[in-house]
């Protein structure tokens, strides 16, 4: 247990030996007393102590406390006071230096010099410096003579070395741990934190807020703000050159809740609408209003895209979850396949996406990042202002725009209040898609690259030639549809999303991994194919399931069951054993039967004899109905010699 004498606490502190015990007993330190002296326990003294004792013990000079800081004054601003001025302080100081030189080159005394410049004579040097007096001119003229400039530099117009200058070193890092915080805490707060950890701190609350505001903002976003909004309000971003863009070159999209309510099922919900916009004309290319948005809404705004307009060379996304999908952009699965030798092996199973297929290259901007897409952000306000409001059930996108009624309109989601004038979902379907034509035909726009065409026309003039433009098929389309993935097969085919899909060729493939494609547009059936690509068939969905006919059900259970049982039988079509060896006895038998071994007679010591002829027994021959043995009598049975 280390202990710290009492003399050695005051000197690490910079305070008197009684100020040391007063603190003691007022905070209640651990303390051993010894020849009639304490001596505190180290390790139970607070945190501030103890770090100034270590500091003591290393050497460190110790800092005072209670001593009173002298006032500055103008006379001790000297030196290189002139330089170090703001450009305000160096004018005004240049008009005092001014003002004395008139007063030198009038020969008059100081009382009548200042007498006639408060009377106007000087009405250019009075604008700007205002009435003086005589006390102050005097020692503008002292100063002067000592210091030239820097003697005249008003107090406000130097430095005293940083705001937070006299707060100790202790006492700034703990301002800025209990500043620089993401619950972003008031100064006060922060204040009042190191004022409880510093008992003995004498900084006032204007000198520490000083400080905190000398904080660079950037630093102080970083901690306070967090790391998103420290990007966007202090980072550089790529200024985005979209003139050198063609139509069709680039397509960005997104999700956008609107800020309105719709008649879904019976419930009220905010729709939410993905879009697909071209990068160089901001024009809408393909559109999908949906209740939760996926990777689903995002492919039915693509589609419509393609074949609308053609195939994007590249699209832009940010990092949402739904544009990571796998079936959009693509994955490889891990899956074991057997060798003819019937050796085992994992291989990795590639599934293409969804615009690797169609081809289209992606793109990916920093999540939640407004300025990697801005047009897209913008066109998202207009919709707001244009639709949204005029739809008739807007709620606002915050509480500075939000209607008063608002709240009757939501309390209608509790139960509280029954709406009977809400549009319905196809009512919004319609409206959104009208809107949107409407936005891309007829609103002008003054944006980079645009020149108060609208956005129709601005992608018109910037498509690249009939030839160029990528024109997808029907057949590419369906391909892209099928969502794969690697199953195993079971006794009742592959199970997919909760459904089995059979098929009697899956037989030879029970307990093995296959590649299974389902069409999203048809969920009755699934492609499968073996982990090389090869297909296998088309399985059915719910073969097993009943239907509500037992008898066809059964049916079809029991036509499946026989023919596996009769692909079981027949094999794999190899060479039957020889009819002689059907068994491991008939192979000894063969081998060892007829063989000079002796037989285990012998080796017993028994004697081989001969065959002697046994009487057989007189068979009954039944000449009437048999009767039981206890009723039978001697006719009944006639004895045969």
């Amino acid at each position: 247990m280390e202990l710290v004498k009492t003399s050695v606490l005051a000197s690490a502190l910079g305070i008197s030996k009684k100020s040391v015990l007063e603190k003691a007993r007022q905070n209640g330190w651990a303390y051993v007393e010894k020849n009639g002296a304490w001596q505190f326990v180290e390790n139970r003294l607070p945190t501030d102590v103890r770090f100034a004792v270590a500091a003591y013990k290393s050497g460190a000079p110790v800092v005072k406390k209670k001593v009173q800081k002298q006032e500055t004054t103008e006379r001790e601003l000297v030196g290189d006071n002139f330089l170090n001025a703001s450009d305000k302080a160096q004018s005004v100081a240049q008009f005092r230096a001014a003002l004395i030189h008139e007063w030198q080159s009038s020969g008059l005394k100081v009382l009548d010099f200042v007498e006639v410049y408060n009377s106007g004579a000087y009405p250019g040097l009075f604008q700007k410096l205002g009435e003086v007096s005589k006390t102050t001119f005097y020692r503008w003229v002292s100063d002067w003579k000592k210091f030239g400039a820097s003697g005249v530099v008003p107090k406000y117009g130097t430095s005293s070395g940083g705001a937070g200058e006299s707060l100790l070193d202790e006492e700034r890092e703990l301002l800025k741990a209990f500043w620089l915080v993401n619950t972003q805490p008031s100064m006060m707060h922060a204040y009042r934190l190191m004022k409880a950890n510093l008992p003995y701190s004498e900084a006032k609350y204007q000198t520490c807020v000083n400080y905190l505001n000398s904080i660079p903002k950037a630093i102080a976003g970083f901690h306070r703000l967090g790391a998103g909004r420290f990007e966007n309000l202090f980072l550089p971003h790529m200024e985005q050159n979209i003139e050198q863009y063609k139509s069709l070159e680039v397509a960005v999209s997104d999700h956008h809740c609107l800020d309105c309510v719709v008649l879904y099922n019976g419930e009220l919900v905010r729709p939410w609408l993905t879009t697909f916009q071209d990068l160089r004309s901001g024009k809408i290319l393909g559109f999908c209003p949906s209740i939760k948005p996926s990777s689903m809404s995002i492919v039915v705004a693509y589609y419509m895209m393609c074949l609308r307009y053609g195939i994007p060379n590249c699209c832009l996304f940010d990092n949402g979850k739904d544009y990571r999908g796998k079936w959009l952009n693509g994955h490889t699965e891990t899956a074991k396949i057997f060798s003819p030798e019937g050796w085992s092996e994992e291989i990795e199973v590639e599934f293409q996406g969804v615009f690797g297929i169609v081809g289209s290259e992606v793109r990916f901007t920093r999540t939640y990042n407004g300025k990697s897409k801005a047009r897209q952000e913008r066109y998202f306000r207009i919709i707001g202002e244009y639709f949204a409001k005029d739809f008739g059930t807007y709620v606002g996108s915050d509480s500075r725009t939000r209607p008063e009624d608002a709240a009757l309109m939501w309390r209608a989601i509790d139960g509280k209040e029954q709406r009977h004038d809400i549009p319905t979902w196809e009512e919004f379907c319609a409206s959104i898609e009208s809107v949107i034509e409407l936005i891309n035909d007829t609103f002008e726009s003054q944006g980079v690259g645009m020149n108060g065409k609208t956005r129709s026309q601005v992608f018109l003039d910037n498509l690249p030639p009939e030839e160029m433009i990528r024109k997808p098929t029907v057949e590419l389309l369906q391909k892209a549809l099928l969502k794969g993935e690697v199953r195993k097969v079971g006794r009742n085919g592959v199970k997919v999303g909760g459904v089995n899909y059979y098929h009697e060729a899956l037989f030879e493939f029970v307990g093995r991994d296959v590649r299974v494609y389902k069409d999203l547009l048809s969920a009755e059936v699934v492609t499968i194919c073996d982990l090389h690509g090869d297909l296998i068939c088309k399985a059915q969905a719910n073969y097993f399931k009943e239907t509500g006919y037992l008898g066809n059900d059964l049916a079809r259970l029991e036509g499946a069951r026989a023919k596996l049982t009769a692909i079981a039988e027949r094999g794999s079509g190899e060479v039957n054993a020889a009819i002689e060896y059907q068994t491991m006895i008939d192979v000894a038998r063969r081998t060892y039967g007829n063989n000079a071994i002796a037989g285990v007679d012998q080796f017993l010591g028994y004697t081989e004899e001969k065959d002697v002829e046994v009487e057989k027994p007189r068979q009954i021959k039944n000449q009437t109905k048999l009767k039981s043995l206890l009723e039978a009598d001697d006719g009944d049975y006639a004895m045969e010699a």
